[in-house]
């Protein structure tokens, strides 16, 4: 039996070059992405180091206004645990998830105990896994690339009009860069102070 590939650096690029899109995901920050934001909220209980307080709470009110959290717990990030340390991540963005883990996954969970960690280790000992695997770590690994975010679709359509009205001149679209120019509106916006200009020196 094979070992599924790692959810590493070079399978998350490697997935970006196939699709033609930018590298890392370019909307992970806590001020583009409300998955980003929580997941690296979360984070800061799981050991990482914490979003001051009253930053977390004007970004936590600024999605709550937003219109891209989910409804239902289900689809909602979150930490499973007995109160002593976690057990699971669920729902988190794997742009996180890779900073902390180094794996870009949505969903990791360990192993149910030592019984079962050390079951696994002696499996994977005879079938001579690779000692960088993941399953050394964890039972269960979901990978994922931003493209298959349900919030990409999302986000990039966001990202690419000026809220409803009129286009952006720059916009982040699902290019190499993440970034793209919009010619046409440039030359909207830069045609009446060239005018202006025109009309001095006539």
């Amino acid at each position: 039996m094979e070992p599924p590939p790692n959810p590493d650096i070079s399978w998350y690029i490697g997935i970006s070059r196939e699709r033609g899109v930018s590298p890392r995901c370019p909307f992970a920050t806590a001020e583009r992405c409300p998955r980003f934001y929580h997941s690296l909220s979360l984070l800061g209980d799981a050991g990482s180091t914490k979003i001051p307080a009253a930053e977390d709470e004007r970004l936590r009110r600024k999605w709550e206004s937003s219109d891209l959290l989910p409804k239902t717990a289900e689809y909602d990030t979150a930490l499973a645990g007995n109160g002593e340390r976690w057990f699971s991540y669920s729902n988190f963005c794997p742009e996180t998830m890779f900073d902390r883990f180094g794996l870009f996954a949505t969903y990791v969970s360990e192993h149910g105990d030592e019984i079962d960690r050390d079951s696994a280790h002696q499996w994977l000992t005879e079938k001579n896994w690779p000692r960088d695997h993941w399953r050394w770590d964890w039972a269960h690994v979901n990978p994922q690339h931003f493209t298959e975010c349900p919030l990409y679709s999302l986000l990039s359509h966001s990202f690419g009009s000026n809220s409803g009205s009129r286009d952006e001149v720059l916009t982040l679209k699902p290019t190499f860069m993440g970034m793209g120019v919009n010619i046409k509106e440039l030359g909207r916006r830069a045609w009446p102070w060239l005018w202006k200009r025109l009309r001095r020196h006539t």
